[in-house]
C-alpha cells in the first residue's frame, strides 16, 4: 500500500495547476485517507504561502545584508562606485563638446566629416543613455512602478 501511495502522490503532483486528475488518482483519493490529508495539507500550505505576509517587517539595508548573510555566508553587498554627479558632468562635457565643434567653422572641414562627426556624436550620445539607464535599472524600476494607477480593490 505504502507504494502504491508513493506512486499515487508523485503522479498527482506532476500534473500541472488546474489540469483534471486522472481516474485512477481519484479512485485512490476517495479511498485513502492518508493521501487526501496530505493533498488538503498541500493546499492549505500553497493557500497560506501566496497570502501577504500579517506581520510587519523591517526593510532596512540591515535587514536585508542579514537575510542574505545567513543564506550565502560570502555575499558581500557592494554599492554602485560611480555616482550620478560623475554622470551629470559626462553628459555637460559630451554637449559642450558639441557645441564647440558646431559653433566652430569646422577648421576646413568637409560635409562628410562634419556628418560622420554628428554620426559618431549621435551613437556615443545614445550608447551614454543607455549606459546610465542599465547602471541605474533598479531606480528606474521603482519610478515606474509608483507611477502606474491604482486598480481596483477585489
Amino acid at each position: 500500500m505504502k507504494r502504491n501511495c508513493d506512486e499515487v502522490m508523485e503522479k498527482y503532483l506532476m500534473l500541472d495547476k488546474g489540469e483534471r486528475v486522472p481516474i485512477d488518482i481519484t479512485l485512490h483519493l476517495i479511498t485513502c485517507n492518508k493521501c487526501r490529508k496530505q493533498i488538503r495539507m498541500m493546499k492549505t500550505a500553497e493557500k497560506i504561502s501566496k497570502a501577504p505576509l500579517s506581520i510587519p517587517v523591517a526593510m532596512n539595508d540591515f535587514s536585508i545584508e542579514a537575510v542574505m548573510a545567513k543564506i550565502d555566508p560570502n555575499y558581500s553587498y557592494s554599492k554602485n562606485p560611480i555616482s550620478i554627479t560623475k554622470w551629470i558632468f559626462g553628459g555637460v562635457a559630451m554637449i559642450l563638446f558639441m557645441l564647440a565643434f558646431g559653433l566652430s567653422n569646422y577648421c576646413g572641414a568637409s560635409k562628410a566629416i562634419v556628418i560622420s562627426f554628428y554620426t559618431l556624436f549621435a551613437g556615443c550620445v545614445t550608447a551614454y543613455c543607455a549606459m546610465f539607464v542599465g547602471t541605474n535599472m533598479d531606480f528606474f524600476v521603482k519610478l515606474i512602478n509608483t507611477k502606474r494607477p491604482l486598480s481596483k480593490a477585489v
